[in-house]
């Protein structure tokens, strides 16, 4: 008896590319915020004002250290209207952001953004 295929779900390298490309935009504005190098008024247009709040509440242990940086980004598109990202980001101690992107209208906004807390080891 033939084996039925089993349906792949991959991502064309193009949308890969563009879900990168946002998450990065976008997670690069969240940093700033994070690492005092910008205020968090300047990316009101790329968040719910929800995250907005919840960013000007978060504080990362040490980031406004000069060697503090966004480290890496990792992205998944769903679909064509919204992209889930992590941001890595950290210095000496490594942390991650969790990001929800939507696209509304004609531009991507962060609809969620939580900090990925570590599991007791």
């Amino acid at each position: 008896m033939p084996r039925a295929a089993t349906p792949q779900t991959t991502t064309s390298g193009a949308a890969q590319r563009s879900a990168v490309a946002v998450a990065s935009a976008i997670g690069e504005q969240v940093f700033a915020v994070l690492s005092g190098r910008a205020r968090a008024e300047s990316v009101r247009e790329s968040l719910t004002a929800t995250v907005l709040g919840n960013l000007m509440g978060l504080r990362l242990h040490g980031a406004r250290h000069p060697d503090y940086r966004l480290r890496s980004v990792h992205a998944c598109p769903i679909g064509d209207s919204a992209v889930e990202a992590c941001v890595v980001v950290g210095a000496h101690r490594i942390r991650a952001l969790a990001l929800r992107i939507e696209r509304h209208a004609e531009r991507w906004v962060c609809t969620r953004l939580v900090p990925v807390e570590r599991r007791p080891t």
